[in-house]
């Protein structure tokens, strides 16, 4: 894993560096990988006990057009 991790890291500097006229354009790019990285940590890291409560609760208050089982 970290051999991999160093090898991601290593990929992306090289983009970053490749695209030094585009510094602008990077910046939004990796702007949005970091709001897309903090989403999905985000639900991989919410309890499921949590996740089912609030699908009992959508369910109960109408919000879901069909019960999950």
């Amino acid at each position: 894993m970290p051999i991999a991790e160093a090898a991601v890291f290593t990929a992306g500097c090289l983009v970053i560096h490749t695209q030094q006229r585009r510094a602008d354009q990077v910046t939004v790019a990796l702007a949005c990988v970091a709001v897309l990285l903090a989403f999905v940590l985000g639900i991989a890291l919410t309890p499921d006990s949590f996740l089912r409560d609030q699908v009992g609760v959508a369910i109960e208050n109408g919000e879901l057009g069909q019960q999950l089982d």
